[in-house]
């Protein structure tokens, strides 16, 4: 009994011939890419950018304009809401890019109330420890003044105490705390639609530095997982395929990095596992191409290289097209039911098979064929140029 295909395996359709097509589809879809990612730039998430993340839930119905003016109210600047899940959950998320109610000119207010005690030597403060700052002065100080010095910089709840020996004027300066904030400011502005115990159900907090960092260390995972790739085919294969596969991956990502930006899906730790999962998923398809055309070399004949490489195409196309439709069921099923971070994630999947699939295709072979080009005429001009000194040598 014969099994059903999607592409008949014995196909000889001219799918290389198409190239000539397809390069300009790529041009236009990596150009308009790079103009974007280079006007707009990525949307970054809060893990990328440093901020606040928060799930807040409500006991009755509320609106998304409310939510958004009662950030306002607590003072979350450029907040962002959009609603987490179905109505009837009446749950949304926030993101803001304060991680504190202390940012740096709050530190400067609070130190020109404290140099008008006098004695003010220096406060010390960090934005990776926002909520506390170290305080020196030369004479000791009663903590209600510096209590009293600070408030009246604008700040409603704090907290000083001693530090070091009893002689040293060293003192602790504890803000109130984001979530703190949150909470009380939510309940005054909502009443009873919000549970003060409960309705903040969830709240992260990235520093600008660690979420540079993880943006650092994020990029450089992408571009040392191309270089290993590079070398993997080099050694699997030789030269003549490297580049093709490499090309192919460098078309994947940028295109997906634009059409992020389109979509306007913030790039976020989960992005970045979708990103090295489409490296991985077009590498598959181009392997599997690339080991095709590699066994019909051994039978090739007279053939062309470009002939040997449109049958290979041809009978690992039905192969290619089931494992990217079987994929993209299950995918497509998560982007249509989940909601936040699962939802773009699986939408940035659904990106990079598309995208991947057309590339393994329409990329990564016509460049091996322009590499097996350049190689040959490569070795044409050494064989004229080593046959011209023998022959001068004569």
């Amino acid at each position: 009994m014969k099994m059903l295909q999607i592409y008949p395996y014995d196909t000889n359709y001219d799918i290389m011939g198409k190239r000539k097509y397809t390069k300009f589809i790529s041009l236009f879809l990596i150009i308009g890419s790079l103009l974007f990612l280079t006007i707009q730039g990525p949307h970054w998430g809060i893990d990328f950018q440093g901020g606040t993340e928060m799930i807040v839930h409500f006991n009755e119905e509320v609106t998304d304009q409310e939510v958004r003016e009662a950030a306002e109210s607590i003072g979350l600047s450029d907040a962002v809401v959009q609603r987490f899940g179905s109505a009837a959950e009446r749950r949304f998320l926030v993101q803001t890019q304060d991680v504190s109610v202390v940012d740096q000119t709050v530190v400067d207010a609070i130190n020109d109330q404290l140099e008008g005690l006098g004695d003010y030597e220096r406060g010390v403060w960090n934005s990776e420890q926002p909520d506390r700052m170290d305080l020196r002065f030369t004479e000791l100080k009663d903590l209600e003044e510096i209590e009293a010095a600070v408030l009246a910089a604008g700040l409603h709840r704090v907290s000083v105490e001693s530090m070091g020996q009893a002689e040293e004027a060293f003192y602790l300066l504890r803000f109130q705390d984001l979530q703190n904030i949150i909470r009380t400011g939510f309940n005054d502005f909502f009443g009873e639609r919000f549970s003060e115990s409960g309705g903040l159900e969830r709240l992260e907090t990235v520093g600008p530095r660690a979420g540079e960092q993880l943006r650092t260390d994020g990029m450089l995972a992408m571009f040392f997982a191309l270089l290993a790739i590079l070398a993997y085919i080099w050694f699997r294969f030789d030269t003549r395929y490297s580049p093709g596969a490499v090309a192919a991956l460098a078309h994947d990502i940028t295109i997906a990095m634009g059409l992020f930006i389109v979509l306007d899906i913030e790039i976020s730790l989960p992005i970045v596992a979708a990103l090295l999962t489409i490296i991985g998923y077009s590498l598959n398809d181009t392997i599997v191409v690339f080991d095709r055309i590699r066994e019909n070399m051994e039978s090739a004949g007279t053939r062309s290289v470009e002939e040997i490489t449109n049958e290979a195409i041809n009978q690992t196309m039905s192969r290619t097209l089931v494992t990217s439709f079987t994929t993209l069921l299950a995918v497509v099923s998560i982007a249509v039911i989940a909601t936040g971070l699962i939802q773009d994630f699986a939408v940035a999947l659904i990106i990079g098979i598309v995208v991947g699939t057309y590339s393994s295709v329409f990329v990564a072979s016509p460049v091996m064929l322009k590499m097996d080009e350049f190689l040959k005429t490569r070795q044409k001009a050494q064989e004229m140029l080593d046959k011209a000194e023998s022959t001068d040598g004569l």
